[in-house]
């Protein structure tokens, strides 16, 4: 009988290594229901301005509005959902699911921060870490605050879209009325954010915590990471 073939642990691309979330069971939301996923792909820490960069001289599309030329190693941000799936795109990746960022994030065994159960926000780029100054840092800075799979900071630093198109609450539908001009119609498309940023505390529940934002809602407080299929490995 053939062995079933090993999948490597990380992968290098030309937009930056990814780390292997093994398939299995793992523990998702707030119950900690069991949940199985496929093996797949998460990049190891959030899209980078040089990547970004990459992608927008290759592509002509406009970087975004402020944009650090000379922070090539912080995480992209200010913006919206479409661009993030056109880079994943360009970079023959896609966004990860809910449940995909859940589990590269949290790991396995439904732990309470990606390090595991103990609160510490020195190890997150958030509003109460006072050894930071409430802005991002570089993506692949703290790695003490590295999940089980490797990934670097799932939390903190800036939010990260994920592939989950959902619903605003009242109270978000009413604050982004107040915030966006035209305000959001009927028809608008809003998704899904993870992880906190570097203006939030660290929270109890930011492993399955979640808010939404508009299409075209753009921050320079969100960002985002790639997730990407394994290729299919020859059987031994």
């Amino acid at each position: 009988r053939p062995q079933a073939p090993q999948i490597p642990a990380t992968r290098s691309t030309p937009t930056g290594e990814m780390v292997l979330v093994a398939e299995g069971p793992f523990l998702f939301g707030p119950n900690k229901e069991s949940i199985v996923l496929p093996a797949f792909y998460m990049d190891k820490t959030e899209v980078t301005n040089q990547a970004y960069l990459k992608f927008c001289n290759e592509t002509r599309c406009t970087l975004p509005e402020g944009f650090p030329m000379d922070k090539p190693d912080y995480p992209v941000s200010n913006i919206t959902f479409a661009e993030a799936e056109a880079y994943a795109r360009w970079a023959g990746k896609r966004l990860p699911t809910a449940r995909e960022w859940e589990k590269a994030a949290r790991g396995q065994d439904g732990r309470a921060y990606p390090w595991g159960n103990q609160r510490d926000a020195s190890r997150a780029n958030v509003r109460d870490n006072r050894a930071l100054g409430k802005a991002p840092i570089a993506a692949d800075s703290l790695p003490q605050g590295a999940s089980v799979f490797g990934a670097l900071q799932t939390v903190g630093n800036v939010w990260e879209f994920v592939m989950e198109p959902k619903a605003p609450t009242p109270e978000t539908a009413e604050r982004f009325s107040r915030m966006l001009n035209p305000p959001p119609g009927p028809s608008e498309r809003w998704y899904t954010i993870r992880g906190g940023s570097f203006g939030e505390d660290l929270a109890d529940n930011v492993m399955y915590d979640a808010t939404t934002v508009p299409e075209r809602f753009r921050d320079p407080s969100i960002g985002f990471r790639c997730a990407k299929d394994p290729e299919p490995q020859p059987a031994k």
